[in-house]
Formats: structure tokens, C-alpha cells, sequence
């Protein structure tokens, strides 16, 4: 059952913004077509270079392709899924069980620098285009790195012109929406800043798109592949 401690965050309408609708055709097009090539690429070195089960913590987690995934490969064998929208969730439970894991993912509703208080630290973190849609870098970043207790996997916007104008355009858009929801493009200096002090280093990066994909170790692991 979805956890009621964690409010959702009260820095953007994520119920509003990433409703059924838009959460249903996000379920439908990763069900008929698989990953998106950004998230294939974000858990390609995991796949790659890594041995399981691992047990996978999945931050901001959308219709939850990217957990799916690493069950279906076997790469994981648990996750702990946080998403603010309940109807993303909802999606992702409804995949689960079309593939016959809803008793290995556990989600919980809300703002997760409100519920890592109450959520365990796991091998793997991820965050799949997640950073973008929160203000408060630090506090997201700060609280994810600490829950990383071997790979922490970022997707997000690259530090491009060409992407921080269409960032701008789609606020525009949103803004003329009437909707609250807005995007972010967070320097990636202060990502590497936040992950490097909390002991993890980079092993891994590439761009897909508009995309930044970095995988952090921690420093003090071992190799698990």
C-alpha cells in the first residue's frame, strides 16, 4: 500500500500536471514499446557491469519503466518506488501486476526529501528525469546521495543553450496553461558538487538527447560486478 505520511510537495502541481491522462500514455508507450533510449542508456552500465539481485530505490519513479525493467532483467530483485503523482502510481502498480511483480515493489505517495526519513538506503538510487521537475537541488540531490549505498544513476537536462530554450518555452507554455508545474535546468556543477561530497564519484556519463546521463559509485565500494 502506497505510504499517507509523505504530503506531496508543495513546490509544484505534480498531481495536476502528471495526471491519468498523461500518466496512461506514458504506462501505454513504455507496455507496447519498451524503455525510452534515455532510460535504456540510464540503466545500461548497471546491466552492463553489475550483478544481482540488488535491491533498487526509484526516485520520482513516473509509470516506473525504469524499475520494471531492472526486475524483469533480474537485475534487481526489490525496489522502493517515491512519486508524487498518485496516478503515476497507479500506472506502475497496474504494470507490476501485468508482470507479475507487485509483491517486490513497494511505493510510496509524496515529496521524497519529506519521506527519506522513513525509507531505506539501497544499493542502487535512481533519478530519471527527476532534478528538472524540483526547485530545491540540494535538498533533493542532498537526500537521494545519502540513500546510495553503491550506484546513485541521474538522467537530466543537459547545460546547452538549445535545451535551456526549450525548457524556457515549455515553462512559457505551462505558465499560459495556468498550471503551477514548472521545469529546471540545475547546473551540473552543483550535481557533481553534491554527489562528490557525500563520497560518490563518477564512472560513467553520456547524452541522449537533450539528456545528461552520470552514474555515481561510492567511493568507499568495492566493484559488485
Amino acid at each position: 500500500m502506497p505510504c499517507t505520511c509523505c504530503e506531496p510537495p508543495a513546490s509544484g502541481d505534480y498531481e495536476g500536471m502528471f495526471d491519468t491522462e498523461w500518466a496512461s500514455k506514458e504506462a501505454d508507450a513504455y507496455v507496447r514499446d519498451g524503455l525510452e533510449a534515455r532510460a535504456e542508456r540510464l540503466i545500461a552500465y548497471l546491466l552492463e557491469n553489475c550483478t544481482g539481485p540488488l535491491r533498487v530505490l526509484d526516485i520520482g519513479s513516473g509509470a516506473g519503466g525504469v524499475h520494471h525493467e531492472l526486475l524483469r532483467r533480474g537485475l534487481a530483485d526489490s525496489a522502493v518506488a517515491v512519486e508524487a503523482s498518485s496516478a503515476y502510481i497507479a500506472a506502475a502498480r497496474e504494470i507490476g501486476e501485468r508482470l507479475g511483480q507487485d509483491s517486490q515493489v513497494h511505493y510510496v505517495h509524496g515529496d521524497f526529501t519529506t519521506a527519506a526519513a522513513v525509507i531505506d538506503s539501497a544499493e542502487v538510487v535512481i533519478l530519471d528525469r527527476v532534478i528538472c521537475c524540483y526547485p530545491h537541488l540540494k535538498e533533493l540531490l542532498g537526500a537521494s546521495v545519502n540513500k546510495a549505498e553503491r550506484y546513485l544513476a541521474l538522467s537530466y537536462p543537459r547545460e546547452r543553450w538549445w535545451v535551456r530554450l526549450a525548457f524556457g518555452l515549455f515553462n512559457v507554455y505551462l505558465k499560459i496553461k495556468r498550471k503551477d508545474f514548472r521545469t529546471f535546468v540545475h547546473p551540473h556543477s552543483d550535481v557533481h558538487s553534491i554527489a562528490e561530497r557525500n563520497g560518490l564519484e563518477p564512472v560513467h556519463a553520456e547524452t541522449v538527447g537533450f539528456w545528461q546521463i552520470t552514474v555515481y559509485e561510492r567511493v568507499s565500494s568495492g566493484s559488485i560486478a
